[in-house]
């Protein structure tokens, strides 16, 4: 059994939202975008750990739109399929379909700040039920991104060892009870012991003449020290974790230490204390990644994924944990209109068909990508370089808008841009303006032809019809000459698609001579051509030059080089 999807409409930043979910879910966004909200949706129909005192509604859990308008209410919609559980079934009796659906519902009203929930086999004729009675076989476990993990540590290993305790035979059981004996006679010594050390006796003698001064009660009634518990029950339940290394004791460990130990608690609390077979349990992690580094956050991910015996639904701000999810496992949740909503609607097929072609190279800086609110691809690493500090020379503050420049390297960029358009990611592209060679006609009377390859690009990512070959010896010069370039350009522009003059080099000899003159030394011809080989090499060498002169790596504002920049500047602003 798992969730489908979730619908919330009117509900805290969420206007009307259609969000679909894998079986291991993965929920990015910027912050204050609602992945706390969602979740949250999702608690207040499944999580058994919140009383009936906790779901009920709050003014600010009615959405408010953009003109301050509060709605009236606001429901939330989850929809199970595959729902096979002989013991959920005998739970929700006829609420499920024959095919294995079975939907919840909560509404909600602002009046008065009532709700109801809702079952039912099918959406549109779903029943009021009295009370979340299903939780007993159906229900969602949740640790919270602000976890006190300590805390969290001492509950869930009581939890723990309560399980073990009842999942015991009854040889096991006679085993502990005799050494549970053994164990309480020895604690009593050592009690004994403590109490008779002569600096533990005397540290409590002023205190019990005090006592006695205070009320004669307290005649017969001694204070002492001593090892922590009366008996050996109580020694049991005070037990805390510890930790060794090499066979001597060391301290626990710091905060990601025990984010790793906490959630080992948990999945080895929920193979004992649930029934696969007819007990359902969706696991919900909020930013799992905290205090960890980026190789123990794969790992981590990894684990989520395979180890926990159910559905999760994770959410992270983590490239490296985005990067162990399949492209159509991430859900992006962006703001639109004052309002939250998934991209695509969340997990969904078309995500995963655009990342085709694309996911051998799933890496760092694809998933970096993910959460980005706009995206500059670029052809290779130079320009990567170039395009970082021409933004740090116009006071551009990539980090701080969100945007991320993206090399393609080598790889199309359409594959690039159909996975940022299914994630609903703004992007700009900039492409050189290649031409080249191609031979036309049969193989004993071919022709050289030039083709021109980087108009096409552009107006193919454009989905604009492409240009013919052209007759030798047309180039990158005759192009603008005859005015190619510049119609291709002024088109495939509002798609965020820029063409360079001829490649990035030349364009920066263009808009830049003062700069570029001089160079290692050269006239301007020679350092384009020095800067064209060894491009990333180079072109550090080269900014490294102009930080050392001094002068400002400013593009005109009206230059071709600063436009796919400025693109995403303001892409990123309206996200």
């Amino acid at each position: 059994m798992k969730i489908d999807y979730v619908e919330l409409k009117q509900y805290r930043n969420f206007a009307d939202a259609h969000i679909n979910l894998a079986k291991n879910s993965l929920v990015i966004g910027s912050n204050d975008v609602g992945k706390t909200n969602m979740i949250h949706a999702l608690r207040l129909l499944l999580d058994k750990s919140l009383s009936d005192a906790d779901i009920e509604p709050s003014a600010p859990d009615f959405h408010c739109a953009q003109d301050g308008k509060q709605a009236e209410s606001f429901t939330i919609l989850i929809a199970f399929s595959e729902v096979t559980q002989d013991a959920v079934l005998s739970q929700l009796k006829g609420h499920v379909s024959a095919s294995g659906q079975f939907f919840l519902g909560f509404e909600a009203h602002r009046a008065d700040h009532s709700y109801k929930i809702y079952a039912g086999h099918d959406r549109s004729a779903m029943e009021e039920i009295p009370s979340r009675f299903y939780l007993k076989y159906l229900h969602l476990k949740y640790i919270n991104s602000q976890r006190d993990l300590v805390r969290y540590i001492r509950s869930e290993k009581r939890h723990l060892l309560r399980l073990a305790q009842e999942s015991r035979n009854q040889v096991q059981m006679d085993a502990d009870a005799k050494q549970l004996q053994e164990l309480g006679e020895l604690l009593e010594t050592v009690n004994a012991g403590v109490k008779n050390l002569h600096y533990v006796a005397e540290a409590t003698k002023d205190l019990n003449n005090e006592l006695k001064a205070l009320s004669h009660h307290h005649a017969g009634y001694n204070v002492s020290l001593d090892a922590g518990a009366i008996d050996i029950q109580q020694f049991i339940e005070q037990l805390e974790l510890g930790a060794s290394t090499n066979g001597s004791r060391v301290m626990l460990g710091g905060d990601g230490r025990n984010n790793q130990i906490l959630l080992a608690l948990w999945k080895a609390k929920s193979v004992l204390e649930h029934d696969q077979a007819s007990e359902v349990v969706i696991y919900c992690v909020e930013e799992p990644e905290a205090h960890l580094h980026p190789h123990q956050q794969r790992k981590l991910a990894s684990y989520l994924i395979s180890a926990l015996p159910g559905q999760t639904i994770v959410t992270t701000h983590s490239p490296q944990i985005a990067a162990s999810y399949k492209p159509n496992s991430v859900v992006r949740l962006l703001r639109d209109n004052g309002a939250s909503r998934a991209a695509s609607q969340g997990c969904s097929d078309c995500i995963d068909s655009a990342w085709t072609g694309l996911s051998y190279r799933m890496s760092i800086l694809p998933a970096e990508a993910f959460f980005a609110s706009a995206v500059m691809l670029v052809e290779g690493p130079s320009e990567m370089l170039f395009y970082a500090a021409l933004a740090r020379a116009h006071g551009f503050d990539l980090d701080q808008c969100n945007v991320s420049i993206l090399s393609v390297d080598g790889v199309s960029f359409e594959v690039y841009k159909r996975v940022l358009n299914a994630l609903e990611i703004p992007c700009s592209m900039r492409t050189d303006n290649d031409v080249s060679d191609i031979l036309i006609g049969p193989r004993n009377a071919q022709v050289v032809w030039r083709q021109v390859a980087g108009i096409n690009r552009a107006l193919s990512l454009a989905g604009l019809p492409s240009q013919a070959h052209r007759p030798v010896p047309y180039d990158q010069t005759a192009s603008l000459a005859d005015g190619n370039w510049q119609a291709v350009s002024t088109t495939v522009a509002p798609y965020g698609i820029f063409l360079s003059q001829i490649d990035l080099e030349h364009d920066i000899a263009t808009e830049l001579p003062a700069l570029l003159t001089g160079f290692k030394g050269y006239a301007l011809p020679q350092a384009i051509d020095y800067l064209q080989g060894k491009k990333a090499i180079r072109m550090q060498e080269f900014l490294e030059h102009v930080e050392s002169s001094g002068a400002p790596l400013c593009a005109p504002p009206n230059g071709h080089l600063l436009k796919p920049l400025l693109y995403c500047m303001r892409a990123a602003t309206k996200a």
